[in-house]
């Protein structure tokens, strides 16, 4: 069964579809890790704002070089967290952002609604509430 988003739809994780069966859902193996599977959390992306890079530059993890002998170089993306009991509201029901340095396709963006967050996080694993 196909769900139609559309942009201002509420919208959740979708727990048979994120979560394994000891938890609820009706996956065999974890999505990320056993951790968030526990908690009933999914990790979503976001690019990094200027303050968020201005911050990093001025931290002492950007000192140095990398193990290859690199400079290294400001973090493009930043991860949050979503509950399988978050409302999400749907602000792009399909689009294709830049995540890190590459085009991520089945995305949508959603404004989790508890921390004010917006946020990337694969359509598949969302259903309309």
């Amino acid at each position: 069964m196909t769900t139609k988003f559309a942009k201002g739809n509420l919208v959740r994780l979708n727990r048979a579809v994120c979560f394994t069966t000891r938890n609820g859902g009706e996956r065999e193996f974890v999505l990320t890790n056993g951790l968030n599977d526990d908690r009933l959390t999914v990790e979503t992306l976001r690019p990094a704002t200027d303050e968020e890079r201005e911050e990093w530059r001025n931290s002492p993890a950007s000192r140095g070089m990398t193990s290859g002998g690199e400079t290294k170089l400001p973090p493009q993306t930043t991860s949050s967290i979503v509950h399988a009991d978050d409302v999400l509201i749907l602000e792009r029901a399909r689009c294709r952002p830049l995540l890190g340095w590459s085009r991520r396709s089945g995305m949508a963006q959603v404004l989790n609604t508890n921390t004010g967050e917006s946020t990337f996080i694969k359509r598949e694993l969302l259903e309309t509430v």
